[in-house]
């Protein structure tokens, strides 16, 4: 019966419809009720309509382009919600059919096509009234001050039925408007409060996830607070189409809400009830959006790592902060140092939230201020920490932390009014005949103005603005009214610290510069002048690995203030003017300039002829040093060393040695250093004794000749003992002399290595202060070589002429050709010259391990590890492709087309691996913006034909001056140029040599 009467309906208003077109607006409600208005339209579309009622059946008609079941419509539309237009005097139908439902599929098509007909039609009904299709109080005055009755709209004010929301609130939350949104039915997932015109990046990264519910989503999010209604365009992301849906603008409409100004309440209640309002203060104990990123020491967000949400709480004296983030790229995070050792132990694991990323959870201190904080984040993929720059967040300070204190003054105040009665007790200040003794006031003058502190030696403790710069230990000395102290932070990336802006600190003399000084347990020291205390100075700290100034603010809080020793201040101008002011500024202004100038000790190159006995000694029980073998094929006398060098320490003293002893067969070094306060010298195992005084200390110890010697030296010039290690290299040419004369290939006079750049070299080169190991075996290859040395350190050469046009330089025709190179190298300088040679020698070196000063001029360095690359050579995409390390490419010298490996096919399409160009139109920006740590360039850059030798030539040097100037070491892959696969497979050596560390112990 019921489907006789729909069909009975339908009928009818095919009928009607042939006297007066029209169209069929419907609403259903649960139980399939229906009311009918008619409005005059094309009668093409009264056809489709009578068609659509006639077919009420069909159930799954498609709504735009969620494909969405219409069993899910029907309960979106509320019957409540349409009212009965007059016109529809078709009613009697109505009446007689009350169980007729209109179709389903119509309705669908209706509210969710884009077309303009559908939506303009329900604009009027015969009668004029606006006709109210779903849900009509959506416009911006008929929202309830709650918000009760939000929805998500259409630019024509009717509600979006495939988004309905069935229940929503409005709540005032300080400057925030918090609003919750319950759906009914699971169309959508999230939600992007922004413009459906916004690229997917942006969405993603500022997407509403939704919690799921028994019938829906939950979405909570906030919106800043303001008076009037404010209306918010809105993009829904389709669960089922896992894309956002952008066929037409929505919009939520939010109350209007203001906050009643709670900071004029306490006025009124007056005195005893201000302990009242600052409870407003602790109230606030949250930040629910704290708009927290991870950025790169420049400022820019860290891509690979976009924060989606953040919030900060307080806990007692605790802030506990949640990130969450949209992807899975980074599975742990570690708050401190890439450099610390426990990052492991102590890091943050993230868990994994609705997004479909992680969400971490970790407690800082609390603070009135906000806090930056180093965070290291761990490669899901890699499983390596992060290691190619300093990461940072900033932690907001919780509106009111810590402003609840000053409330106990309002209740004191009313007892004030008692105090007037106790004002006679003031009335006994007749003791100001005591108040002479007053005079002996000036004691407290002597205890300095406020800033200062008496004469003493102190722990005090440090606040720093950066936790990359954590003073764990600080000494202050407190002398003749100036205060000086001397910093131990937790790690040893900072060479240099200056007083001052960055800026000031690079444009300053170098002299003005404070280097370090490594205490006995290798933690970095300094010694800067402290103007006041409690009050923040600005110190630039020089970063060792970034080779640039970071401004830190350094607070002395002089509460925590512990005297651990007395100072002697130097007697009065007017007890000894003269001698005291010249005593003091002569010893510390000399030893600051003169270290800069020592390095030129070799200006005393004539040593007295007497040999030098070895000095007194005992033996070293804490097994700081090692023995050494000091035997040497030199006859016994004196000898002066062809060179001597040094490294360690903060440079402050410097280390001079012009005297070499052999006694019985055993080499002796006379070694002095620039200052009278080392005690002793550790060595070859024992402890030994030297001669102090003159401004220098001197000892003669045990060497090895032509290798590299570990020795320690303690100081006392700093208000407790330090041990130092210092590195020693002493060559003398007779004495198992390292450097091989290699006459096909000799290596420059001031060289680190024993060998130069006209060919790859036969056998591995000595190189100063490296002790070697072994080489890579390669029976096909061609054009590359591979040398192992102590600490897991890899020399790789690669040869750039042999089988090109470039012309081979030789020992010959460089003689031939001197005034031509030494024009031509006026043009390049350091490491630009370094890529010009037949071959270029690169020195891979691991995390953490040392290496000599001065070998980057002789070498190419490439630092491990290398997280990020631009190679813009099939065949060595290829190869890493084969060792499954295509995760370490970040930009391409190629099109998706060229491109021969499939997943960076995919990587291109999706931006998450950049085009950077190739040849003279490489974008360096990009690889700049990519934190490139290598680039891999094709042998093409190499001339093949004569003719276009200059040309090829002026590129590579073009290429050598950007890279360098970017500090990003390049290689020119020739794995192409090998004669066969055999030759080709075993530049995978190479590639393992660089991007696969080998750690050593």
């Amino acid at each position: 019966m019921k489907r006789n009467s729909k069909r009975f309906l339908a009928l009818f208003l095919s009928v009607a419809m042939t006297v007066t077109p029209a169209v069929l607006t419907q609403a259903e409600n649960e139980d399939a009720n229906v009311q009918v208005s008619v409005t005059p339209t094309p009668e093409t579309e009264a056809e489709k309509t009578a068609v659509a009622a006639e077919t009420p059946v069909q159930e799954n008609a498609t709504a735009e382009e969620e494909n969405t079941d219409t069993t899910v419509t029907p309960a979106a539309v509320d019957a409540s919600a349409v009212k009965e237009t007059p016109a529809a005097t078709e009613t009697p139908a109505s009446e007689t059919t009350p169980e007729v439902t209109a179709s389903p599929a119509e309705e669908s098509k209706n509210e969710e096509a884009e077309a303009p007909q559908p939506t303009a039609a329900p604009e009027t009904t015969e009668e004029g009234k606006t006709e109210e299709t779903d849900k009509p109080e959506t416009k911006p005055e008929d929202l309830n001050p709650d918000g009760s009755n939000m929805t998500i709209d259409k630019e024509d004010n009717s509600a979006y039925k495939m988004l309905k929301i069935k229940s929503s609130s409005a709540e005032l939350n300080g400057d925030k408007i918090k609003i919750t949104l319950n759906t009914d039915g699971k169309n959508y997932e999230k939600l992007y409060l922004g413009s459906k015109e916004d690229p997917d990046e942006a969405k993603n990264a500022a997407a509403i996830v939704g919690t799921e519910n028994e019938d829906g989503y939950t979405f909570i999010f906030e919106v800043p607070a303001s008076e009037q209604v404010q209306t918010f365009s809105i993009v829904p992301f389709s669960v089922k189409n896992q894309k956002w849906y952008t066929n037409m603008a929505l919009k939520l409409n939010v109350p209007g809400m203001k906050a009643p100004e709670p900071t004029a309440t306490p006025e009124p209640t007056a005195a005893p009830e201000p302990t009242a309002a600052p409870t407003q203060a602790p109230a606030q104990n949250e930040i629910t959006d704290a708009g927290i990123k991870l950025v790169k020491e420049n400022g820019d967000e860290f891509a690979m790592f976009v924060i989606t949400g953040s919030t900060v709480k307080v806990s007692e004296d605790k802030y506990i902060v949640t990130l969450s983030t949209a992807k899975q790229n980074y599975d742990m995070i570690y708050l401190g140092s890439a450099s610390d050792s426990d990052k492991e132990a102590n890091s943050i694991k993230g868990v994994e939230n609705s997004a479909g990323g992680y969400t971490y959870t970790f407690e800082v201190t609390a603070s009135k201020e906000a806090q930056t904080i180093a965070v290291v984040p761990h490669s899901k993929k890699s499983q390596n920490w992060y290691a190619k720059g300093i990461l940072t967040i900033t932690v907001p300070a919780v509106p009111g932390y810590g402003e609840a204190a000053p409330t106990p003054e309002p209740t004191v105040s009313p007892e004030p009014t008692e105090a007037p009665v106790e004002t006679p007790a003031p009335t006994e200040t007749p003791v100001p005949s005591t108040t002479p003794e007053a005079t002996t006031t000036p004691e407290p003058t002597a205890t300095p103005a406020p800033g200062s502190c008496a004469s003493g030696i102190y722990n005090i403790t440090v606040n720093s603005s950066s936790s990359m710069f954590r003073v764990i230990d600080c000494v202050l000395t407190s002398k003749n009214g100036k205060m000086t102290a001397v910093l131990t932070l937790s790690g040893t990336g900072y060479d240099y610290l200056c007083l001052g802006t960055k800026e000031e600190a690079a444009a300053a003399d170098s002299s003005t510069w404070v280097p370090y000084v490594a205490d006995a347990n290798g933690k970095y020291t300094y010694e800067i002048p402290v103007e006041a205390l409690d009050n923040g100075i600005a110190v630039a700290a020089f970063s060792h690995k970034n080779q640039i100034w970071y401004d830190r603010i350094l607070t002395f809080q002089s509460s925590t203030l512990n005297k651990i020793g007395d100072v002697q201040d130097d007697p009065q101008p007017d007890t000894a003017p003269d001698t005291t002011i010249t005593a003091t500024p002569a010893p510390t202004a000399k030893p600051n300039k003169k270290p800069t100038a020592t390095p030129t000790p070799t200006a005393t190159p004539k040593p007295d002829k007497k040999p030098e006995e070895e000095s007194k000694y005992e033996s070293d029980l804490s097994g700081g040093t090692a023995s050494v073998n000091s035997s040497t094929t030199l006859a016994d006398g004196t000898y002066t060393p062809d060179s001597f060098s040094w490294s360690g320490g903060s440079g402050k003293v410097s280390i001079t040695c012009n005297k070499v002893t052999v006694t019985n067969g055993q080499a002796y070094a006379t070694i002095v250093f620039s200052s009278e306060y080392y005690g002793y010298v550790k060595a070859n195992g024992n402890k030994y004794y030297g001669a102090c005084g003159g401004g220098t200390s001197t000892f003669t110890i045990p060497v090895a000749l032509n290798q590299n010697n570990t020795i320690i030296g303690m100081t006392t010039r700093m208000s407790q003992a330090h041990e130092i290690t210092y590195t020693i290299y002493i060559a003398l040419k007779g004495a198992n002399d390292p450097k091989k004369t290699d006459k096909d290939n000799p290596a420059d006079d001031n060289s680190m290595l024993s060998t130069g750049n006209k060919k790859l070299d036969d056998s591995a080169p000595e190189i100063t202060g490296l002790e070697y190991k072994d080489e890579t075996t390669l029976e096909h290859a061609k054009y590359f070589k591979l040398y192992h040395y102590a600490k897991g350190i890899t020399l790789l050469e690669v040869d750039m002429t042999t089988d090109t046009a470039r012309k081979p330089e030789t020992v010959d025709s460089g003689k031939e050709n001197a005034k031509t190179e030494a024009a031509d190298s006026q043009e390049l300088t350091g490491t630009e010259k370094l890529y010009m040679g037949n071959v270029v020698k690169y020195l891979i070196v691991p995390e953490g391990a040392v290496i000599p000063a001065g070998l980057d001029k002789d070498v190419i360095i490439i630092n491990q590890p290398v997280e990020s690359a631009y190679v813009a050579s099939t065949d060595a995409l290829n190869i890493l492709d084969k060792l499954d390390l295509t995760d370490k490419v970040t930009a391409l010298g190629m099109e998706k087309e060229d491109c021969t490996v499939d997943s960076l096919t995919a990587a291109l399409e999706d931006g998450s691996v950049t085009f950077a160009g190739k040849d003279e139109d490489t974008d360096y920006k990009a690889l700049v913006k990519s934190q490139c740590g290598i680039s891999i360039l094709s042998s093409d850059i190499l001339p093949t034909e004569e003719a276009d030798t200059e040309a090829k030539e002026n590129l590579l040097k073009d290429s050598a001056e950007k890279y360098s100037t970017l500090k990003i070491p390049f290689i020119v892959d020739r794995s192409a140029d090998e004669k066969d696969d055999n030759a080709k497979a075993e530049w995978e050596k190479a590639y393992e040599a660089i991007f696969v560390t080998d750690e050593e112990e």
